[in-house]
């Protein structure tokens, strides 16, 4: 991974959304683009019920649901992985890659949850819609 690291254009914290605001500072995902092909590390805001350690919640009567787990996904224009931001467990994600709408909701507005197919295993994965572009361009380009 590269040493400079910055979050896409969809993955913000307040202060982000605060100086986008006063139009001090705005991303774009044809920044976030650029970005990527001059050798930056984007980080995207994922969650994932697949990949990492699943852990299983109980629901009662001896059934148990996956967890999700937040995190992020680091997208290079060599590689892309997901870490676990309370872990930190990190998982490199092998092509090639396909990326589908899920048919499920992700349950919340500015969400989106997809269905990732990486090296032949199934993952779900929730992330900005805004990043969805960015996302779908860098694994596009991994896969070759």
């Amino acid at each position: 991974m590269s040493t400079t690291i910055r979050r896409a254009a969809g993955t913000q914290t307040f202060a982000d959304v605060l100086l986008s605001a006063l139009r001090i500072r705005r991303l774009t995902t044809e920044k976030d683009l650029a970005d990527l092909r001059t050798g930056s590390t984007l980080q995207v805001f994922c969650a994932s019920s697949t990949l990492g350690t699943v852990r299983m919640a109980p629901i009662g009567k001896g059934r148990t649901i996956p967890l999700t787990a937040s995190g992020y996904l680091h997208l290079t224009a060599e590689q892309a992985s997901w870490q676990n931001r309370r872990t930190r467990e990190s998982v490199a994600l092998q092509g090639p890659f396909g990326l589908a709408v899920s048919e499920k909701k992700a349950g919340l507005r500015k969400m989106i949850r997809l269905d990732l197919t990486a090296g032949g295993e199934q993952h779900m994965i929730v992330i900005p819609k805004a990043d969805v572009p960015l996302v779908t361009q860098a694994l596009d380009a991994l896969s070759g």
